[in-house]
């Protein structure tokens, strides 16, 4: 038998009207009965159709279509029963425009035009109407159809058999009925034309207006209809939901074949569920499956259980539907095998088990009276069992254990799906965090700084409370973890990041005891690769770069976190963090030995220049003392005056050179010999000015009242005899000398009058054996060695910006500096 279900209306506000309640059927038919001669055309049919439903009347011919149409708009008077249209008669609802019906035969007026027919019947209603006005409202409503009929002024007759049909809807719409009647509306339109009408109907449904179709399209009523009323000579044979439904049913029912669709329908939901299965999360599949199976199966009483990666493993309730609070806490675990009742049977055999009564086995309190079991088989192998259980005895039909087979295979299918998401999601989750590591080390930052932002990753992906790195020493008497284990880079002369680098991720756990742990395991001379769990919640993995051993490791709080996953992840940083090391040792190889060749480019450089300043003088004097020796040759003594005051300024040049050089080499050693002593400033820059005078500079000294400073009288003489000399032979004939006290210091500025010096070139001035674009000769020393003494003083000595020459300014401290040497 088929069942009767009610739609669920639905219901919409236009203007100041309010669709009617749930009780007021926009259509009722209640028991009518239709006399033609001997023959009734229709035997007490009762149906509805409800505001906002659209309802299709199906048939073969002669089975009462036509007649039952007739009856719900009032053309045909029943012999029996009550029809009413939205509480009145159909004739009533007719003259009000509340309803309005399309005709099979059209019923329209060929000599009259388009328009002239739309407006068909409604003269009275529109009263004095203009043309202009009538054609507009009828290209709008042909408009909304979403058909088109050319030339509105044409008439009737002339139009194709489409165009006719078209005419027909829009003269139904024009007053916006709240009921519409159809007798096969697109029989003579084409697909285009049909796919708007679908679409128009569609829409008024969703409007609230009730539509009552009569189709021979079987496609086109479940496309659209809510509900499909099939007749079949004269009698009601079917009134149910097309989505309960197959069309192949109709088709059965109207021919007269009594056919069973349960198949159909289990077909139909399992089609449904395959596709909703495909859309929800996997965690939600087997609830859902278990849920759709019940209602299939009557509301029965369904659990799955599932198994572990052993076979041995007991089976663990996963979802349940319908099952008492009792019987769930017997069937929460359950053994493989016989003690296991059913579900540890099928479980180990991978057969269907039937139980048709379980109270004479030994099975304990809480089982039920009577079960079933199919095992959950995949590609995999067994994964579960699905059960059917029931409160009496007996034994369910052999198609339903074949159905909840299909059901099972489902949900195998389903727990593939959970497997290999969770499989794909969590080696997403390593390659995350190992390319979160790779970035980490990869930037720009050196290793020290590196090291937290690639640990952190690191224990995000081990979803790990701490993780750590120690370095260790093998062949010690315990393993060395660095100068200082509380800092990053806290010995850089044997490690560039210090004996440790810890991370936490809850902020409260303690490393200390990771860290210790870690370096136990790092004396473990024979322990060279892979990872090794060292303690139940810590998995560590040691390399080795060059003599240099280290080890990383993780803390879990759970031991069941530590995973091949996690070695694996752990063992792959292991390998990046090795070649990060590698990479750093060696761009500090390469820096190094980039240094030692710019070193040695210096020095050959440097010596190069010595040698021509050292052999300048020497050449001097040797030539000058041999001419004097010379016994053949007798010199007045003027010029031998000459000779040996030469011979006199190319030594004492030659002193002062030696001097430069081993005054640079006691800077750079930190072994500057210095003995301050409180010194007046404006005296040693007069002493300063008189060893350098000779007539050949202008220097011009101007103080203020400085107090006296904590320095070395003659190292800071010296400065100023090379800054002033400096003077003399690169910065032309003048120079002023300034001497002033700022905020505690003695600021002294010496300017010239020359050339200047270029910005780009000041920095590199005061380093040694630099020299300036100058012919002059010099070793590249003097300022270097006043720098020197200046920081040794706790001073400062920098260039400033001067639009004319070049001015040096040294500060001192007025009081004794801790830097002072």
């Amino acid at each position: 038998m088929w069942r009767k279900i009610a739609a669920h209306p639905v219901f919409a506000r236009r203007g100041n009207e309010t669709a009617r309640g749930l009780d007021d059927a926009a259509v009722r038919l209640h028991d009518v009965s239709v006399h033609y001669g001997p023959r009734r055309a229709l035997q007490q049919v009762s149906m509805t159709v409800e505001p906002g439903e659209l309802v299709a009347v199906v048939g073969e011919n002669g089975a009462g279509k036509s007649t039952l149409i007739g009856c719900a708009t009032g053309v045909v008077s029943p012999d029996g029963g009550r029809v009413s249209v939205l509480g009145q008669s159909p004739a009533a609802a007719l003259r009000t425009g509340e309803m309005a019906v399309v005709w099979q035969d059209l019923a329209l007026c060929d000599n009259l035009s388009v328009i002239a027919n739309i407006f068909l019947g409604r003269e009275l209603g529109h009263g004095f109407i203009t043309g202009r006005r009538m054609q507009a409202e009828s290209a709008a409503v042909l408009a909304r159809v979403g058909l088109c009929v050319g030339d509105l002024q044409r008439r009737v007759g002339e139009l194709a058999g489409g165009e006719r049909q078209a005419v027909a809807i829009a003269r139904a719409l024009l007053g916006r009925p709240k009921v519409l009647v159809l007798d096969e509306p697109t029989s003579a339109l084409g697909v285009n034309e049909t796919l708007h009408v679908e679409r128009l109907l569609r829409s008024l449904r969703g409007e609230g207006v009730a539509v009552l179709l009569v189709s021979h399209r079987i496609d086109q009523v479940f496309g659209l209809a809510d509900r499909v009323i099939a007749l079949r000579h004269g009698r009601l044979v079917g009134d149910f939901s097309t989505v309960e439904v197959h069309a192949d049913d109709v088709l059965a029912l109207m021919s007269g074949m009594n056919i069973d669709s349960v198949a159909r329908r289990h077909l139909a939901r399992l089609s449904s569920l395959v596709d909703q299965l495909a859309e929800v999360e996997p965690s939600a599949s087997l609830p859902m499956i278990i849920s759709a199976m019940s209602t299939a199966f009557g509301h029965r009483q369904l659990c799955v259980h599932l198994g572990g990666e052993d076979p041995a493993d007991p089976l663990l309730l996963s979802a349940s539907v319908g099952i008492g609070d009792s019987v769930l806490r017997q069937l929460k675990r359950v053994r493989v095998g016989a003690r296991g009742g059913p579900i540890g049977r099928a479980a180990a055999s991978g057969l269907p088990v039937v139980e048709e009564d379980l109270r004479s086995h030994d099975l304990g309190s809480g089982w039920p009276v009577s079960m079933w079991s199919v095992p959950i088989q995949g590609s995999g192998g067994r994964y579960g069992v699905l059960s059917g259980l029931a409160d009496v005895p007996g034994r369910p039909q052999d198609d339903l254990l074949r159905l909840a087979s299909v059901y099972a295979s489902l949900a195998a299918t389903a727990i593939e799906r959970e497997r290999l998401l969770n499989d794909l999601a969590r080696r997403n989750r390593v390659l995350e965090a190992l390319r979160g590591v790779l970035n980490a080390l990869a930037g720009p930052e050196q290793l020290p700084a590196s090291l937290e932002p690639a640990l952190r990753a690191l224990a995000q992906g081990l979803r790990a409370r701490a993780v750590a790195l120690v370095e260790a020493r093998l062949g010690a008497d315990e393993t060395q973890v660095g100068a200082d284990e509380a800092q990053v880079g806290a010995d850089e002369e044997d490690c560039s990041y210090g004996g440790h680098t810890t991370v936490t991720v809850d902020g409260e756990t303690d490393p200390a005891d990771l860290v210790g742990a870690l370096v136990a395991a790092g004396q473990d001379a024979t322990w060279r690769h892979g990872a090794r769990q060292i303690e139940p919640t810590v998995c560590a993995v040691p390399f080795q770069v060059d003599q240099r051993r280290f080890v990383i490791g993780a803390r879990w709080t759970d031991p069941n976190r530590v995973s091949a996953d996690g070695a694996q992840l752990l063992e792959s940083a292991a390998r990046s963090l090795r070649l990060a090391v590698e990479r750093e040792a060696a761009q500090r190889a390469q820096a190094e030995a980039g240094a030692l060749r710019r070193a040695g480019e210096l020095q050959r450089d440097f010596i190069h220049r010595l040698s021509h300043e050292l052999r300048t003088p020497l050449t001097t004097i040797t030539g000058y003392a041999s001419t004097l020796r010379a016994t053949d040759l007798d010199w007045d003594p003027d010029s031998t005056s000459r000779f040996l005051d030469t011979i006199a300024t190319e030594a004492m040049r030659l002193t002062r050179l030696v001097g430069d050089l081993l005054d640079t080499s006691a800077i750079s050693a930190g072994v500057l010999r210095m003995q301050p002593d409180w010194c007046e400033v404006a005296g040693v820059l007069e002493a300063a000015i008189a060893a350098v005078s000779r007539g050949e500079t202008d220097v011009v000294l101007r103080t203020d009242d400085v107090p006296p400073v904590w320095a070395d009288h003659d190292r800071l003489e010296q400065v100023f005899v090379n800054l002033l000399d400096n003077v003399a032979r690169h910065g032309g004939r003048t120079a002023v000398v300034r001497c002033y006290a700022d905020d505690g210091r003695a600021v002294i500025e010496v300017t010239d009058g020359g050339p200047g010096i270029p910005a780009g070139l000041r920095a590199q001035m005061v380093e040694p054996y630099v020299r300036g674009d100058t012919d002059t000769s010099g070793a590249g020393l003097g300022l270097a060695i006043c720098k020197g003494i200046i920081d040794a003083h706790g001073g400062s000595l920098r260039f400033l910006d001067a639009t004319v020459g070049t001015t040096v300014q040294v500060v001192l401290p007025l009081e004794p500096d801790a830097r002072a040497g």
